[in-house]
């Protein structure tokens, strides 16, 4: 052995965006003046600078070095023991070149971001939201979900209404909102909530939200009866003034040619004799009844019938490449909101396109880590159509970028 190498404690604490300092003494322990090489081994070898690098020592002499940790505030850096190696190579005899082992106890940090989308819903009977809780910490969030309304107007209801979600990751539940009143006729009325997300280890995220509450009856079922009732007189007018009096007619003419005479009503209409022709050959023959004109059906109308989208809403996360799928046969997407997520803080770049080619969104990375888009006019995606998030990340630590989309579907 050529080297002896010491630490003063075995477990070195460390605070993810922080640093720790460790002085670590390397003793030479041959008979010959020999120049180490200190060097980090293990996993925190990433995180790890040492200062200075080479130490020059003389038979039996000691020397000092430091070795710095500084793990970035990263979810990719987990909280816990990571075992470590300090690596005192000899120039002078490889072969007894010392390890010492050591400890590096990374702690756990918090940092939930949760969202509400939409922030704002319609309905009559109830309407529904989205939460979206993302764990950029390090450690997994054990998290509660509550709905409270401050006026007692609404029933909040949360599936599932307790979250675990691992470092880097994030998970959703369906919020479901209804009145505990109705109203048949009026303007919508504005309800607000809120919702309170409870976590272990860090503050409690509140959340505003809204429904705007609708009469049951909507505001177009009185402008539809009136032009029902329209189309009614309309087709009343027409029968009693046109067409009833052009069949009667029809009738009439064809009774005639048939050699009817027409009686007073109530009266039993019988057939009239006509005189005879007298016959000048030996057959002769009898104009039959000319058939009276055929009449069909009146075509009607109707009002046609709204229909109501249904809402989607998901996430694509660019490990890879992530797409939602070809929308169905016979439907078409509107996506309304989309919220792009780089929890990390990469650089690099991500786009978010049709499967068809057409470009959406080119994002630099570096720009942004949250970043929402609220479209008033929706991006349609038509029957077997679908959206495809790709990103390209520096450097290449887990390539997480993701992008929350909602909107709705018709058919």
């Amino acid at each position: 052995m050529a080297s002896i190498v010491k630490l003063p404690s075995e477990v070195v604490q460390v605070v993810p965006g922080a640093t720790a300092t460790v002085p670590v003494t390397i003793r030479n322990t041959g008979t010959v003046v020999d120049q180490f090489t200190i060097e980090i081994l293990g996993e925190a070898a990433a995180w790890a600078t040492v200062q200075p690098p080479t130490l020059s020592l003389f038979p039996g002499a000691e020397g000092q070095t430091v070795v710095t940790f500084a793990p970035p505030r990263l979810a990719s850096v987990p909280a816990g023991t990571i075992v470590f190696g300090i690596r005192a190579a000899s120039h002078e005899d490889p072969s007894g070149s010392t390890v010492e082992e050591g400890n590096l106890a990374v702690a756990a940090f918090a940092d939930t971001f949760a969202e509400l989308l939409p922030r704002t819903s319609t309905g009559s009977r109830a309407a529904t939201h989205s939460l979206a809780l993302d764990n950029r910490g390090n450690a997994a969030v054990n998290a509660t979900v509550a709905g409270t309304d401050p006026d007692k107007l609404l029933d909040i209801g949360v599936r599932p209404p307790g979250l675990v979600v691992g470092p880097g990751a994030a998970a959703f539940a369906s919020v479901r909102v209804a009145p505990r009143k109705r109203f048949w006729r009026g303007q919508p009325k504005t309800r607000p909530f809120k919702l309170q997300v409870e976590t272990a280890d860090g503050a409690p995220i509140t959340l505003d939200g809204t429904m705007l509450q609708q009469a049951m009856l909507p505001g177009w079922l009185g402008r539809a009866l009136l032009a029902c009732l329209a189309l009614l007189l309309i087709a009343a007018l027409l029968w009693f003034g046109l067409l009833q009096p052009a069949i009667k007619t029809s009738a009439e003419q064809a009774l005639a040619d048939a050699g009817y005479t027409p009686h007073p009503a109530g009266a039993t209409a019988t057939p009239t004799a006509t005189p005879a022709a007298t016959p000048v050959s030996t057959s002769t023959s009898t104009p039959g009844p000319t058939p009276g004109p055929t009449l069909g059906p009146t075509p009607s109308s109707s009002p046609l019938s709204p229909f109501a989208g249904t809402p989607l809403n998901g996430r694509l996360i660019a490990n890879g490449k992530s797409t939602t799928g070809p929308v169905a046969s016979g439907k078409v997407l509107y996506i309304t909101d989309l919220v792009f997520e780089n929890p990390n803080g990469l650089s690099g770049s991500a786009t978010l396109q049709l499967s068809k080619g057409l470009v959406i969104a080119y994002l630099q990375l570096e720009n942004y880590r949250d970043l929402d888009y609220h479209y008033v006019t929706p991006i349609v995606i038509k029957s077997g159509d679908a959206l495809t998030f790709t990103a390209n990340c520096t450097p290449t630590l887990p390539c997480n970028p993701s992008v929350f989309y909602s909107g709705f579907t018709i058919p």
